[in-house]
């Protein structure tokens, strides 16, 4: 689980991260990104496997998981909950999955989010891949394999799918990953889902992960309201 001053998210969702750890008896690594704020306090009442780095997702994600001992890596945000079926299914993981990861739904019943969610799991079955809100599953063999994911800023969910893809395509398990809004509502809906289509087919085209990281902070910072 990378973080970055998620404390009062560990906090609120401190009971539901016990519950998940003991339900899939796994082990609960915390690589937190140099936050300003208690996160590293909060995390510790979780687990004694709290590791600090420079902020930097997906560095914290291959920290995180060259500590992992387990045969597969699952890659949660400190924002997102699996449901009662996506528990299952990760219990009923079979030797022969290499990777995969959940449809999402998010924590509002807003139809603007509804829509948005239809159109992400729509994107996902037809080109298969995912952003990390879906909860990655990555064999752990698997990953070292591939030697994790790059270490860049953006698209770093995008890049690793597009590796994995030439192991094998992804299973989309049943059971969904629940994801809070708050990104949304920070920096408005609409412009929200504008940037991030943007900097996605940039990315496509070929513009570089630096570059996008670039455009994304000082698009970011022009319409925070």
């Amino acid at each position: 689980m990378p973080t970055l001053n998620e404390e009062k998210t560990l906090q609120s969702n401190k009971n539901y991260i016990k519950y998940l750890r003991d339900r899939l008896q796994a082990e609960l690594i915390i690589v937190d990104g140099s936050s300003n704020d208690n996160t590293r306090n909060a995390a510790k009442i979780l687990t004694t496997k709290v590791f600090c780095m420079n902020s930097s997702r997906s560095a914290q994600m291959n920290q995180g998981a060259w500590y992992a001992e387990g045969e597969y890596l699952i890659f949660l945000h400190a924002d997102t909950k699996l449901n009662k079926a996506a528990i299952k299914s990760l219990l009923g993981i079979t030797n022969c999955f290499e990777w995969g990861f959940f449809s999402i739904r998010f924590d509002s019943n807003n139809f603007k989010y509804k829509m948005l969610s239809y159109l992400i799991n729509l994107r996902s079955k037809i080109f298969r891949y995912a952003t990390g809100d879906q909860v990655f599953i990555i064999k752990n063999n698997t990953f070292k394999k591939i030697k994790g994911y790059k270490n860049i800023r953006l698209m770093e969910d995008i890049e690793i799918s597009r590796r994995l893809k030439k192991i094998s395509l992804p299973n989309i398990l049943t059971g969904e990953a629940f994801t809070s809004i708050r990104r949304w509502e920070k920096y408005g809906f609409l412009k929200t889902v504008l940037i991030m289509r943007l900097l996605r087919l940039l990315y496509v085209f070929g513009v570089s992960p630096s570059r996008l990281e670039r455009i994304y902070n000082d698009t970011k910072n022009k319409y925070t309201v």
